[in-house]
């Protein structure tokens, strides 16, 4: 059994009966604006703690505003119907909330989070986990943790905000145009350079380092002015950070304030300020270089950074077939949202449903639009695949400059792995085919007789006969355990628990005292009570009755927090289960600071056995597999199912490894796979070792030759 079982069994019915009671609630946090979209009006709303962007009608968001976590569902529907003028009835408003609340619009509280996260199955969770763990593993975008740079950019718009203003923006303008004429007389060097400076074939790993150094710097000015449009348009900027989009370095900046609160005018400003930052450099940059005599370190510098944030930059940024700021520019210029994923959806169905016939919806598209998007689709997914072939030979020209021989290796393992999600993609494409073309095509084969003797032939072959096991040490360990803390400071005075002891659920295992605290909340109560008599003798005087009543309720409240802290010297237990910690009686008499650990205390009635499997073995195995242990000692064997899996290799519990007195035989790393046990005769106890067999698939007579030459050939040839 585990948590999720346990906790479903101690709350029956609960979280369905708290979900359904309470009336959902407006997001508290939501920020929102009406706009002007394809002709409609439109309210954009964000919600930064669930870090999302919804769109409403109207009429719609009109009406999920009501929705204040009090009002019955018949209340709102009567004061929406009283708004608009037209009769609305609660199944319709319970509708509609049942509509946001699948979207996960609404509010929810941190224990309503935490039912939602019970209710949800172990193999959701870990498929959840897994996507989320992928994401550091996908080269397309490795995103860094980020700072909250909101301060940082009011302060720095405070004395910047001018650069918004129609003469500076002029005297801007002029100034481009002196790089740009710079720019056209040089351009034969410029040119040239530009093209070598981004080739990474001969370059050392200290050229590629400053150019990651300089890259950066020149990126995050990039993002500060995404940030310091968004500041002047009245949004806030949450969060900035670092990431690598197919290993190239960057920033990214939240501006979702800045999509909600600005026109779409100033939306295409905030989209073009990061462009336009970087020219800032580049123009300096520029007349620096030009200025500077050759042969200085000036000269140098100033030139790194003209061809790192002059065209190569401006091709990037204002490139509008990749999602950056040019397609961000192109969208609100058209108007449209979503033109890559909807262009690409639309002629993705499209050539589905009319080339290879398969039973698939087109998504509707205005006439108008159409040759546009299969334009756009078309040239953005070709863009997209020679941005992901150059991001591969990139690697390998990095790689070539050290060992020409092996570069291969490591250029396609990139390719490998940037296009591993196409090829996922037409993998399924595939599937699907098949699955609507099979019955046509058999058909079409024609012979019956050669087709049975092929049959019998592939299931010799193929018929999944051999019963793979996979064998390793395990140590067990309790499946729930608490540790128990005191949260104020104290002197033990008693102690009710003994290693080994079994307890209960609220159990009192030790009790301290605290001196001071005692006689603060002796005063406190003494002057709550006084307070009380002078509020009773003011209410019947009628004078100063509201300072004695605002007194009164400042004493009770300090009085409630010291009876709080009193009451949490009695340390309880907060589970049943027995007690692990050795020599607890030892405390007796001692003082012991807060967050001080007192008690371990597990429930031994389920224990997780920890199976430690070399990483050669674990291509064979499979969350569910049955397990079959026995403890060392014990000539009982368990039976239950493998539940996880770790994802990364571990090293050996010492308590399960043994020496080696070979220098040639290297023990291999190890992962780990857990398995539940039901400990209903009491004899399973924490630390006890033993051997667990693990049963996986069955192979067939080709599968298991594939799986043991391509493992020979990985390990040995290649």
């Amino acid at each position: 059994m585990n948590l999720t079982r346990v906790l479903d069994v101690a709350l029956p019915e609960i979280p369905a009966r708290l979900i359904s009671e309470r009336a959902p609630q407006m997001p508290p946090d939501a920020v929102f604006k009406e706009h002007i979209e394809e002709g409609k009006s439109v309210v954009r709303v964000l919600v930064p703690s669930q870090e999302s962007m919804y769109r409403f009608p109207p009429a719609n968001w009109a009406l999920a505003q009501l929705f204040d976590g009090k009002h019955s569902y018949e209340h709102i529907a009567e004061a929406y119907s009283a708004n608009t003028g037209t009769e609305y009835s609660a199944e319709e408003v319970r509708e509609f909330a049942a509509s946001l609340e699948s979207a996960g619009f609404w509010y929810k509280t941190a224990q309503e989070k935490n039912i939602l996260l019970m209710q949800k199955d172990a193999q959701k969770r870990r498929k959840a986990l897994k996507a989320k763990k992928s994401k550091y593993g996908d080269l397309a975008q490795i995103t860094f943790p980020a700072v909250n740079p909101d301060k940082f950019l009011t302060w720095f718009h405070k004395y910047t905000y001018f650069i918004y203003t129609w003469w500076f923006t002029l005297f801007t303008l002029a100034v481009f145009g002196f790089m740009a004429v710079i720019t056209v007389i040089h351009w034969s060097e410029i040119g040239r350079d530009t093209l070598q400076f981004f080739n990474f074939s001969a370059k050392t790993w200290g050229d590629v380092g400053i150019f990651y150094l300089v890259a950066v710097g020149a990126m995050c000015w990039h993002e500060i002015g995404h940030g310091h449009a968004c500041k002047h348009y009245g949004g806030r900027v949450p969060s900035m950070g670092f990431l690598l989009i197919y290993l190239t370095p960057g920033f990214y900046t939240d501006t979702s304030e800045g999509q909600v609160m600005a026109t779409r005018y100033q939306r295409l400003v905030i989209a073009l300020a990061g462009a336009w930052a970087e020219l800032y450099i580049c123009a300096v940059a520029t007349i620096l270089w030009w200025l500077s005599p050759p042969d200085t370190t000036l000269h140098a510098v100033a030139y790194m950074m003209m061809l790192i944030t002059g065209i190569a930059s401006l091709l990037i940024n204002f490139n509008p077939l990749i999602k950056l700021d040019g397609y961000y520019m192109m969208c609100e210029i058209l108007g449209l949202v979503d033109l890559k994923e909807n262009s690409t959806a639309y002629v993705a169905a499209w050539v589905k449903r009319h080339v290879w016939k398969l039973p698939v919806e087109v998504p509707y598209v205005p006439r108008r639009w159409r040759v546009g998007y299969v334009v756009y689709a078309l040239l953005s997914g070709l863009y997209s695949y020679t941005v992901l072939y150059v991001v591969a030979r990139f690697v390998g020209n990095v790689f070539r400059n050290f060992d020409p021989d092996w570069s291969f290796i490591p250029e396609l393992t990139t390719a490998a792995l940037v296009f591993r999600t196409r090829i996922r993609t037409l993998v399924n494409f595939m599937k699907f085919v098949y699955l609507d073309k099979k019955d046509r095509v058999l058909a079409w084969l024609g012979s019956r007789n050669l087709w049975a003797a092929a049959a019998v032939g592939a299931t010799l072959l193929l018929a999944p006969v051999w019963h793979e096991s996979v064998q390793g040490r395990f140590v067990l360990e309790p499946l729930q355990r608490a540790t128990v803390r005191n949260p104020v400071p104290g002197s033990v005075t008693r102690v009710y628990v003994e290693e080994a002891m079994s307890v209960r659920a609220g159990q009192e295992l030790l009790q301290l005292s605290n001196v001071p605290l005692q006689s603060h909340l002796s005063r406190a109560q003494a002057e709550y009570q006084a307070a009380t008599q002078r509020e009773a003798s003011a209410r019947l005087n009628y004078q100063d009755f509201g300072t004695a009543a605002e007194e009164r309720q400042r004493l009770g409240t300090n009085t409630q927090v010291l009876l709080a802290e009193k009451a949490s010297l009695d340390i309880l237990s907060p589970m049943s289960g027995v007690v692990l910690t050795r020599r607890v009686a030892d405390r007796l008499g001692s003082y012991i600071q807060e967050g001080t650990e007192l008690v371990e205390i597990a429930d031994l009635r389920v224990m997780r056995a920890r199976i430690f499997v070399s990483e050669h073995e674990v291509y064979k195995l499979r969350v569910g597999s049955r397990v079959r242990l026995q403890v060392e000692g014990i000539w009982k064997k368990w039976e239950s199912q493998m539940n996880a899996l770790a994802p990364e290799s571990s090293l050996i519990d010492p308590a399960l490894a043994q020496e080696n007195q070979f220098g040639g035989l290297r023990p291999p790393n190890f992962y780990v796979a857990d398995a539940d046990i039901e400990n209903t005769g009491g004899q399973l106890k924490p630390g006890m070792v033993g051997v667990a067999r693990i049963y996986g698939g069955r192979r067939s007579l080709c599968g298991s030759l594939w799986a043991e030459g391509r493992r020979f050939f990985v390990r040995k040839l290649w």
